[in-house]
């Protein structure tokens, strides 16, 4: 029997824990380096006094994703999870106007919409129909694939969707929201999922309309106990399958030989060799200062023509007595709409105000926070590559407060925070060396998607691959965990364009 090849793997992130668990499932003697004391990455964890904080992701969406890793691992989301479908699945508010709360029934959206606008109801079935054919069709032939075969692209099913798939990569998201609907309310409902991929709608290609598919017509999910509960149960799945972890063990170099990869060299000095080397860190940190020059694929002269998604400001507040006014999810957007994304994306400034997003968890799980409390979770959009100095990061959290106060109705908020903790864009860059202070990744635009967007393994130095988002296909929680899939199968060269069967998996993992 032959000794196993080595893979060493850079970060437990969502896609790092993933990759491990793939790699080690398939035979290799697999050890996973990370620089904090416990997995998550991004999607991390923050405790104290009593409440409990997801730092990063909280919008579970897209559940057949995970539903497919638990299978590759044997088992079912159902077993290792407790997941409910949010209803309401979220709260909007305007500066002007009623708020709007989407629901899990799409009969009663549609008649929310045509109150707002008429017509918008019969509108927003036929929205969401596309959508849904948009979103199949990408999961079965382009978000589980490395682009390394022609045969599931030029699929019979894609090409008779081609003149729309042409249509969609030729306009905006905000050019195909607003083909379907007039009033700034509805359309801001339909573009905020932009967001999610660190990009404005004005400038992500109408292909990303698909995400309508999601909060609409599949609905938004919740994994009791947060989202840290997933990344609980991966890392013990992940263990369970034979990975070794080390955590408190920060990576400083990739070390190559001969264009090869050979190891890595620790913060505290020591080294561990390996056959290969996946590295779920920061792509720009990984490329940048890990490699010498010569070896670089992705040198700064790279970055510096690429378009990177938001920072943040990111509130966690404690709050004495309960929020009727909010729900799990809400979102307050601000009439100065347009003038927000081209602040973050094209001028660079502070948007005064800015939309808001806000998560209530103790909407759904009171335990999250001492009895008779509130645990709030407070997003502030900012520019990439700008920073925030002591008394700018005062001000900003000061006005958001107010401003929550006045949009949500909340006019006693600020006398009720009894537990601030806050993480801004100096954070992302100390905690995640984090390309431009952001709080996602390169962001979505045409330049940045698919094909275009940056490949998973280095051209310069042989078996050393990158995962996480920052890689195809993108951003986001189940675009991670995708891309684990994807640095999987091109190590092992499958170049086929959909999701591994597990039953093969585990066929070819046995032998």
């Amino acid at each position: 029997m032959s000794t196993p090849k080595k893979a060493i793997v850079i970060g437990a992130g969502i896609g790092g824990i993933a990759t491990a668990t793939y790699l080690s499932k398939a035979g290799y003697e697999v050890e996973l380096y990370e620089q904090h004391a416990k997995p998550g990455g991004r999607a991390g964890l923050h405790q104290a006094e009593g409440f409990s904080f997801d730092t990063g992701p909280s919008w579970y969406l897209m559940p057949e994703v995970f539903e497919h890793f638990f299978a590759l691992c044997n088992t079912t989301t159902a077993a290792q999870l407790d997941v409910v479908r949010l209803d309401p699945a979220y709260k909007v508010f305007f500066e002007n106007g009623a708020p709007i709360t989407i629901g899990a029934d799409q009969v009663e959206n549609q008649a929310k919409f045509e109150i707002t606008e008429p017509g918008a109801g019969k509108q927003l079935r036929r929205y969401t129909a596309q959508a849904s054919l948009l979103y199949k069709l990408s999961m079965k032939h382009f978000l589980y694939t490395n682009f390394q075969s022609i045969r599931g692209i030029f699929s019979l099913e894609v090409l008779r969707n081609a003149p729309k798939f042409l249509r969609l990569l030729g306009r905006s998201f905000d050019q195909e929201v607003s083909h379907y609907f007039t009033h700034p309310h509805l359309k801001m409902i339909l573009e905020y999922s932009s967001v999610f991929l660190g990009a404005s709608p004005y400038k992500t290609p109408a292909l990303y309309t698909l995400m309508g598919a999601l909060d609409f017509d599949q609905g938004v999910y919740y994994p009791r106990g947060g989202i840290y509960k997933l990344i609980e149960k991966m890392a013990k799945l992940s263990e369970e399958a034979g990975v070794t972890y080390h955590y408190s063990s920060t990576v400083k170099k990739i070390i190559t030989q001969a264009g090869h990869v050979t190891g890595i060299q620790l913060a505290s000095g020591k080294s561990a060799s390996a056959d290969l080397v996946i590295s779920n860190a920061d792509l720009h940190h990984t490329e940048t200062a890990m490699l010498p020059s010569a070896q670089q694929s992705y040198p700064e002269a790279y970055w510096d023509k690429k378009v990177s998604g938001p920072s943040a400001l990111l509130l966690y507040l404690g709050v004495k007595g309960k929020l009727p006014e909010l729900a799990h999810h809400d979102l307050l957007f601000v009439d100065s709409w347009r003038e927000n994304f081209e602040a973050i994306y094209e001028t660079k400034t502070i948007p005064n105000p800015a939309s808001l997003y806000i998560s209530k968890t103790t909407e759904t799980e009171p335990e999250l926070a001492p009895k008779g409390h509130e645990a709030l979770v407070v997003l502030v959009p900012l520019p990439a590559g700008v920073t925030l100095t002591a008394k700018m990061q005062k001000n900003l959290e000061s006005q958001t407060i107010s401003q929550i106060e006045r949009m949500a109705g909340i006019t006693d908020l600020t006398s009720r925070i009894v537990y601030k903790h806050t993480m801004g864009p100096a954070d992302f860059k100390a905690q995640f060396q984090s390309w431009q202070y952001s709080m996602l990744g390169p962001g979505h635009t045409l330049k940045q998607t698919a094909i275009f967007r940056t490949q998973n393994y280095s051209k310069k130095v042989k078996n050393l691959y990158y995962v996480g988002g920052s890689t195809i296909p993108g951003v986001g929680m189940p675009m991670c965990l995708i891309s684990a899939e994807l640095v999987y199968k091109r190590i092992v060269d499958d170049k086929s364009n959909g999701p591994i069967s597990h039953i093969k998996f585990d066929e070819k993992a046995s032998t």
